[in-house]
């Protein structure tokens, strides 16, 4: 019998196993590694708010590449009026993932095996052209084929805020359990960051009933937009893409295009949106296209506004975290973070103001990390991720992007030579492709590597 192991199940590793198990021959044994919780959740759908929208409509949340209405025809069955526009409760998408995942497997054809473990794979080797890989139960799993399908890891701490962490008044990953609120439901809140993270915090903070100050500091100040109420436009499309593919290979050279082409679409009544959206197809094509110098003038100068505009979010949540703004509670600010002092009750931080010599402070309770996902693997402590790195398995991205992988979604070795038995899906799949982390792309992601590798086993 052949084994295939999938370590995470998460939204990759659900749908690459759901896929599998529909194409796999008999003989096969699908074995679903998942360190904690709920299969098929993960930490963006894991969340029971219902103030945590989707920031993309249901119409276009598949996890099925070849059945684009399935999600729309649950969402309709649960909540009757969902519309291909509307922005429904991640938990909701997590019920889709765990209910798929849980059908594929009731549906596996005789001579196929499905098992979930729910543990954490503490290191993988290579034996004899197959994989070896032990469990944190002491148990080991020798596989044909292995599929790394890891997600986000937790923000990166900066090392200044180790002085409020030993204080106990610093919450490092804001999704690793639920918020706490002080003690003084009035005491100020230091975010860190002021991206998608942070507005999903303010929100469950307000939710949770904090009516304190919450003031949310990042480097340039940029703050989330919305997607719009009403439909897109596609008549651009075609001049988008050709002229940002005909345009010379650089990031002053792309900006120049899109801000040209936002300015005309504009005067013919075609929002900005269209144009980004007009972009997407073709990501991958022009993040190749750039050397590594230019991926590094993007990502230091033009990334956060580009997530920004890329990465929208729910027109209702929009407009609870524009109350917030207009009722004083959320204040965002431009700057760094200079100093922190322990307080009796608090800390003080001083904040040096982007563009100005002028200093800040700030007392607040506590301080709470929103900076985002760490793709840096280089940085992470995990004991699997920190094995794979010493042997050599893998290798990082330059950039701290992600994971090094080839067409097929071969994992490179530190040499950059694929992996024949070792793949990766998910989000880490941006060091290659940059347009890898929300759901469009890696289902596809997902369905191509599951073919591939059950191809492969036969």
């Amino acid at each position: 019998m052949k084994t295939l192991v999938i370590i995470g199940a998460g939204f990759s590793g659900a749908v690459t196993a759901v896929q599998f198990l529909q194409v796999c021959k008999p003989g096969t044994r699908v074995v679903l590694l998942n360190r904690s919780g709920e299969m098929a959740r993960g930490l963006a759908y894991g969340t029971n708010s219902s103030r945590h929208l989707l920031n993309v409509p249901a119409g276009n949340m598949t996890a099925l590449v070849d059945q684009p209405d399935h999600f729309l025809r649950f969402c309709e069955s649960r909540l009757p009026g969902t519309a291909a526009g509307t922005f429904v409760p991640r938990k909701l998408y997590g019920e889709y993932l765990s209910g798929l995942l849980a059908e594929a497997e009731h549906q596996c054809r005789d001579g196929v095996s499905f098992e979930r473990i729910t543990t954490e794979a503490h290191s993988i080797e290579a034996e004899n052209g197959k994989a070896r890989i032990r469990i944190a139960d002491g148990r080991e799993i020798l596989a044909d084929h292995v599929i790394l399908a890891f997600g986000n890891f937790s923000p990166f701490n900066p090392a200044i805020t180790s002085i409020p962490r030993a204080a106990g008044r610093y919450i490092a990953d804001p999704w690793s359990g639920e918020i706490e609120v002080p003690i003084d439901p009035q005491a100020p809140v230091l975010l860190l960051g002021a991206g998608l993270t942070a507005l999903d915090v303010a929100l469950t903070l307000d939710q949770q009933g904090h009516t304190g100050p919450v003031y949310m500091l990042s480097r340039r100040g940029v703050q989330p937009l919305p997607h719009r109420t009403s439909g897109h436009v596609d008549s651009i499309a075609g001049e988008v893409v050709q002229t940002l593919l005909a345009s010379a290979p650089s990031v002053r050279s792309y900006l120049r295009h899109m801000r040209s082409l936002v300015r005309v679409a504009a005067k013919d009544g075609v929002d900005w949106r269209d144009v980004i959206a007009a972009v997407r197809p073709v990501t991958a094509q022009l993040w190749e296209r750039l050397s590594e110098t230019e991926r590094r003038r993007f990502l230091r100068h033009v990334q956060v506004y580009w997530d920004a505009h890329r990465h929208r979010v729910a027109p209702a949540s929009y407009a609870a975290f524009s109350a917030q703004l207009e009722l004083g509670r959320l204040k965002p600010m431009a700057g760094r973070i200079q100093d922190i002092e322990v307080l009796p009750n608090g800390l003080r931080v001083q904040v040096g103001l982007r563009g100005t010599a002028a200093v800040e402070s700030l007392d607040v309770s506590h301080i709470i990390n929103c900076t985002g996902p760490n793709s840096n693997l280089a940085r992470v402590d995990d004991r699997l991720i920190v094995q794979l790195r010493q042997s050599g398995l893998i290798r990082l991205d330059k950039l701290g992007l992600g994971v090094c992988v080839d067409e097929a979604l071969s994992v490179q070795d530190e040499h950059g030579a694929p992996v024949s038995w070792l793949s990766y899906v998910g989000p880490m799949l941006k060091a290659q492709f940059w347009e890898a982390t929300a759901v469009p792309e890696l289902r596809r992601y997902a369905r191509d590597l599951a073919q591939r590798v059950a191809a492969k086993l036969g």
